[in-house]
C-alpha cells in the first residue's frame, strides 16, 4: 500500500476547507454586534468546527490505511488549524481594517458602558479603565486582533485535535489486509 501525503500537506489542504468556515463565523460574529439575528448562523458555523475537523482527520487517517499514529493525526490537526486560522485572521483583519475601522473602539466603548453601570465596584473600575483606554487611544489594532485570533485558533485547535485524534484512533481500528 502506498502511503498518502505528509501530514503537513494534508493539514494545509484541510486548512483551505476549515479556514473559510472559521472566517465566515468570525466575520458574522462581528456583524452580529450590529445585526443580532446574524449571531445564529455565526454560532452554527463556529459550532460546526469540531465536526468538520473530525471529518478531515478521519479522512486523513483512512488515507493512511488507519495506520497513522496519534502524534501524526494531532500534527495534522494543528496544521489544519494553523492554515485555516491564517485565512480566518486575514478575513478578520480585512473586516476590521477596511470594513468597519471603528469596530474595536465601538466594542470597547460598549463594554466600558456595561461595566460602568454594574452594581459591583470592581466591575465599575473595569469600566472606567476601559473608558480611559478608549480616550487614550491605546486599543488593539486590526492586525493585533487578527494575530490574537490566529493564536487562539491554533491553541484551542491543538487541544481539540489531540482529543479528536484519540477518538478517531480508538473508534477506527486498522483493518487487516491479506
Amino acid at each position: 500500500m502506498e502511503r498518502s501525503r505528509s501530514v503537513y500537506v494534508r493539514g494545509a489542504e484541510d486548512g483551505l476547507v476549515l479556514g473559510p468556515v472559521m472566517a465566515a463565523g468570525v466575520v458574522l460574529t462581528g456583524v452580529a454586534a450590529y445585526v443580532p439575528w446574524v449571531a445564529v448562523p455565526a454560532l452554527a458555523l463556529l459550532a460546526s468546527v469540531p465536526a468538520l475537523v473530525y471529518i478531515l482527520l478521519r479522512r486523513g487517517y483512512a488515507a493512511d490505511g488507519c495506520g497513522s499514529s496519534l502524534s501524526a493525526l494531532w500534527l495534522q490537526g494543528i496544521c489544519t488549524f494553523f492554515f485555516g486560522g491564517l485565512l480566518m485572521a486575514a478575513a478578520a483583519y480585512a473586516a476590521i481594517r477596511w470594513g468597519r475601522p471603528g469596530f474595536v473602539a465601538e466594542q470597547v466603548t460598549a463594554a466600558a458602558a456595561l461595566y460602568s453601570a454594574a452594581p459591583d465596584a470592581g466591575a465599575r473600575e473595569m469600566g472606567e479603565a476601559l473608558g480611559r483606554a478608549v480616550e487614550a487611544r491605546i486599543l488593539p489594532t486590526a492586525i493585533q486582533v487578527a494575530l490574537e485570533l490566529l493564536y487562539a485558533a491554533v491553541f484551542s485547535g491543538s487541544i481539540l485535535s489531540v482529543v479528536l485524534a484519540a477518538v478517531i484512533r480508538r473508534r477506527h481500528r486498522p483493518t487487516k489486509q491479506f
